[in-house]
């Protein structure tokens, strides 16, 4: 599916369970002016889906399931079948993006024939939590916020993330990056930008097919004769993320390119 670029109001959240992906959704509609998008990574027998679901504040709009292994594609009834499936089939992994009115006709225009195809679920069937009710974790005694002066904070610099990959590969390498920016903080890295590049390679001769990614990092950190070492303790961490990941996706991951600028 073809989603508008908007900032998410939550990136790779792990939800244990479909009560805890209703929370989600209300949550996000509370941030929106009018629906949301949200991509899921989850797992049902053993095999890896990726699921883009567009909705409006009350129903689904327009599902797409990915089999991350042969490729299919489901819209529909059946990706409606089979996300609810894998809802059922334990945690999963969620990036949810607030979608104001103007973005959700944006996104049904371009993904009109996805939405002539799904079923308009209340999402209260996908979700039958999504209209519980839970208690306000926000003070009652909402005027003494109101009357005491805000507190000045020195914001947190956020890293600039980076991602050029296929679509349902993604969460994957999002996932990934930030394995890369918490080792990084480990070490006393403290990255600012992460790009990452990768890209679906097909081998010769029928040999199968693999993904080679490139990886750049700026940061600050070491200025000492250790900068060497944790630079090489950082390059090692990731070519084994990439091993790792290699066998999440059943592919080999080959990390083509890797840079630090500290």
């Amino acid at each position: 599916m073809k989603l508008p670029s908007v900032a998410p109001l939550e990136e790779n959240y792990l939800c244990i369970g479909r009560e805890e992906f209703s929370r989600v959704l209300r949550r996000t509609l509370e941030k929106s002016g009018g629906g949301a998008f949200f991509k899921i990574l989850g797992k049902m027998q053993g095999k890896p889906y990726y699921a883009t679901i567009l909705i409006d504040n009350r129903k689904i709009l327009a599902v797409e399931v990915y089999d991350v292994r042969n490729g299919r594609i489901s819209v529909g009834s059946s990706a409606i079948t089979l996300l609810s499936n894998i809802l059922n089939s334990g945690s999963i992994v969620v990036d949810a993006f607030p979608l104001d009115d103007i973005n959700v006709k944006i996104s049904i225009a371009d993904n009109i024939d996805t939405y002539n195809s799904t079923p308009k679920m209340p999402l209260s069937e996908l979700c039958p939590a999504f209209d519980k009710r839970e208690k306000s974790e926000r003070p009652e005694n909402t005027d003494a916020l109101i009357s005491k002066p805000a507190e000045k904070t020195n914001p947190k610099p956020r890293t600039e993330v980076v991602i050029d990959v296929p679509q349902e590969l993604e969460p994957y390498f999002r996932a990934f990056c930030n394995r890369v920016i918490k080792y990084s903080k480990a070490m006393g890295i403290e990255v600012s930008k992460i790009r990452l590049n990768a890209r679906v390679i097909k081998y010769a001769l029928r040999a199968g097919e693999g993904i080679h990614a490139k990886l750049e990092l700026e940061g600050t950190g070491y200025r000492s004769p250790r900068k060497k070492d944790v630079e090489q303790s950082l390059e090692s961490f990731v070519y084994k993320e990439a091993g790792r990941l290699s066998k999440e996706l059943g592919k080999k991951v080959v990390m083509s390119s890797f840079s630090i600028k500290i």
